[in-house]
């Protein structure tokens, strides 16, 4: 059985450059973590929450819904929930990432 959106080169490279923007997304959240650490700086914190939410969980949800998905543990009639589930979370971060631009601005 073949994941879904696996089964090509396309398809492969695609997953590849998913996982790779979430890896750099999640060292940008960690390195965002580390300022809040060193600095109690406040739009720090909403910035690191933002990267992980957007990169790190976005992309767990995305891929562990796919995957159930495709091996039939959740009904396909519950993929519009899951891809519902991945925009909510992207949304978050977003909104966090925002925050923080407009603390970090707001001095």
């Amino acid at each position: 059985m073949a994941v879904i959106g696996f089964g090509s080169p396309v398809g492969l490279l695609a997953g590849l450059a998913a996982t790779l923007s979430a890896i750099i997304g999640l060292y940008i959240g960690y390195q965002a973590y580390r300022g809040l650490r060193r600095n109690e700086e406040r739009s720090m914190r909403w910035l690191s929450v933002g990267m992980i939410l957007l990169f790190g969980l976005t992309y767990l949800l995305a891929v562990a819904g796919q995957g159930l998905i495709a091996f039939r543990i959740v009904p396909i009639h519950l993929q519009n929930v899951v891809r519902l589930a991945v925009r909510l979370t992207q949304v978050v971060g977003l909104a966090c990432i925002a925050y923080s631009l407009r603390i970090a601005t707001g001095r």
